[in-house]
């Protein structure tokens, strides 16, 4: 079971930020010590778990905002191919724009480990494995632009179908990702019943998924704009990860009446 798809989709369907990425702002709508966990189901099959912590931490003597998102398989899914892949990344808390980001990778017998370094003021990464790569303006990684997405997100000149488009780094290039906004939708998980923006990023057909509009993600329509599903139909069979349990988010996760 493809577990880090899954989280490659969650940052996928986060990159609305746009060209706002290196502007100071206020304070944000996530909490610097928020956690949030998902059920991954492999089909039918509880398969695994998706964990999301937020706290604050020190790198290279300057405050920053420690993000990490952990998967993991569980029951036989584990047992029949354990998986355990951390992507981390450690944020400007003024910006919001990571200066580091780690992807610690676990499958099988599989092992995988880089870190990639930000340096905003020459647009270049450096990368543990690769070295020296340019990088457009604002760029960001998996992880830290789900943050970005929640904390920059208007939907007042959004329409459904339009499009979005950015770069983001990952697996030492540099991907350009397109979004599709299908409008709001009502769905119920395991945490409640919940009003949602949707979105599908444009997924490419072939080797994983069967057409365009494969990946499917839901966000809180309230003030957290917390990721409540993805979904991801593939060659292989479906994935879904829901909410299931959250700590210490800034506002309320609102249920729908």
């Amino acid at each position: 079971m493809k577990l880090r798809i899954v989280l490659i989709g969650f940052g996928f369907i986060l990159l609305l930020s746009g060209g706002r990425g290196g502007s100071p702002r206020r304070a944000p709508v996530y909490s610097p010590n928020e956690v949030l966990k998902y059920q991954m189901y492999y089909g039918i099959i509880n398969a695994g778990e998706i964990l999301m912590t937020l706290e604050p931490a020190n790198y290279n003597g300057r405050p920053v905002l420690h993000a990490t998102a952990t998967g993991y398989t569980t029951g036989l899914a584990d047992r029949l191919f354990r998986i355990s892949n951390i992507y981390e990344s450690y944020m400007d808390p003024e910006t919001g724009l990571p200066v580091k980001a780690i992807r610690n990778i676990s499958e099988g017998n599989y092992r995988f480990y880089n870190e990639v370094l930000y340096d905003r003021d020459s647009n270049v990464v450096i990368s543990q494995l690769s070295g020296v790569h340019e990088v457009p303006p604002g760029i960001m990684d998996m992880v830290s632009v789900i943050y970005k997405l929640r904390d920059t997100i208007n939907f007042t000149t959004l329409r459904s179908g339009d499009v979005l488009e950015m770069d983001t780094y990952f697996s030492d290039k540099i991907y350009p990702v397109k979004i599709r906004y299908r409008g709001t939708e009502t769905i119920r998980t395991r945490k409640g019943r919940f009003h949602a923006l949707k979105f599908s990023p444009v997924s490419e057909p072939g080797r994983v998924f069967k057409s365009e509009d494969d990946i499917t993600v839901w966000l809180s329509n309230d003030r957290n704009f917390v990721p409540l599903r993805i979904s991801l139909n593939m060659l292989v069979g479906s994935v879904r990860a829901d909410l299931i349990e959250t700590n210490g988010l800034k506002f309320d996760l609102i249920e729908a009446r």
